[in-house]
């Protein structure tokens, strides 16, 4: 091994931290004792540089700032004192990459021998890193296999990292990694479930709760939610009719006859509110609209039970349909906070009895 390797390592961890979970703390322990390391330093990327990857993996969510990336990680380093975070990435143009940040790292450990922790399905790449023959020839590299990785191969199979061998040593995974993700984190809190909790350290949570990152209800029919909305396209029978979306199923019952029902079957959900619209309206609509949307969500779930599971899965969240376009009958003025809601009221409803006949499933099995 070259000269510089007989120095004391100090091990650097580069990513998202969006938030920072057990496994990166896991992970960069193991580091420590596997190169009997001095130091280790959390360096979590700019914002910027987050959302370009949220984007990249068609996350419809954005990245947490990253003032709080950087407290809740030296929340996480408080109870080591070889651990630390430095959030020298913050403020750095597109120019800045991992060469870069390891040179300053350099700097403020300059008899030190910086290890960069890489994941071994990503070794690959290191030949296409900028100035990656710098980097190889300053800087050394931790490959962590995990299971179905082999790291070695990878580094055997490459002209460029065989020819750096030396550069390199190799460390399989630690326990406690398996289903632990910044992104499960996200998910779990985006439906307000507390058994986030288990995937990030206590100091961690009690910053992502006072930052209100926990959901306590849902606003918006998008994203993770889209399936909440009437618009969403499942098929529904409902008055024996099959259409193509719960709004379409609703907007037919403004009909008079069934004749005017089934010209609804096979519009779009856009095409049948405005159908709706121009409809000659029976005459007791306003005595069962209520009802008949009632019936028509239910179906709606019992018929497609993928969505029913998603609907569970929204555990006790509130379920408000605030909108913009001032309907304060099935959602509420998200300007005026009036409203109804009729239509969160009615999905709640189907998401309790849902949840009562799961249980007593389970219970009886």
């Amino acid at each position: 091994m070259r000269e510089a390797a007989k120095a004391r390592a100090v091990c650097v961890m580069g990513g998202s931290f969006n938030p920072p979970t057990l496994a990166h703390l896991r992970l960069m322990l193991a580091a420590l004792e596997a190169l009997d390391a001095e130091a280790g330093v959390f360096v979590p990327a700019n914002r910027a540089y987050v959302e370009r990857k949220m984007k990249r993996g068609k996350a419809r969510e954005t990245a947490l700032p990253e003032a709080l990336r950087l407290e809740m990680l030296r929340a996480l380093c408080r109870e080591d004192p070889r651990l630390s975070a430095d959030g020298l990435e913050f403020g750095r143009g597109g120019g800045w990459r991992t060469f870069e940040t390891m040179e300053a790292l350099q700097e403020k450990y300059p008899q030190a021998a910086l290890w960069f922790i890489a994941g071994g399905d990503k070794l690959d790449v290191i030949p296409r890193w900028h100035r990656s023959e710098d980097f190889l020839r300053r800087f050394h590299i931790l490959a962590v296999d995990r299971e179905g990785v082999s790291s070695e191969a990878a580094l055997r199979e490459n002209p460029v990292l065989a020819q750096n061998r030396d550069r390199f040593r190799i460390m399989t995974a630690p326990e406690g990694l398996a289903g632990v993700s910044s992104s499960r984190v996200r998910a779990l809190l985006r439906r307000g479930d507390e058994s986030a909790a288990e995937l990030v350290h206590p100091a961690v949570w009690d910053l992502l709760l006072a930052e209100g990152c926990l959901a306590r209800e849902i606003t918006v029919f998008r994203g993770d939610f889209d399936f909440l909305s009437n618009f969403f396209e499942a098929l529904v029978d409902f008055g024996g009719i099959r259409y193509g979306s719960a709004e379409a199923a609703f907007q037919a019952q403004k009909c008079r006859t069934e004749e005017e029902r089934l010209t609804f079957r096979d519009l779009r959900p856009g095409q049948a509110k405005r159908a709706g619209r121009q409809t000659d309206l029976r005459q007791d609509w306003e005595q069962v609209k209520t009802a008949l949307m009632a019936g028509i969500v239910e179906a709606k779930f019992r018929q497609n039970p993928y969505l029913a599971r998603r609907l569970l899965e929204t555990g006790n969240l509130e379920i408000v349909e605030k909108n913009t376009w001032g309907d304060t009958c099935w959602g509420v003025d998200a300007r005026t906070g009036q409203g109804e809601n009729r239509l969160g009221r009615i999905l709640m409803e189907v998401r309790e009895e849902l949840r009562r006949e799961r249980d007593a499933g389970e219970a009886g099995s």
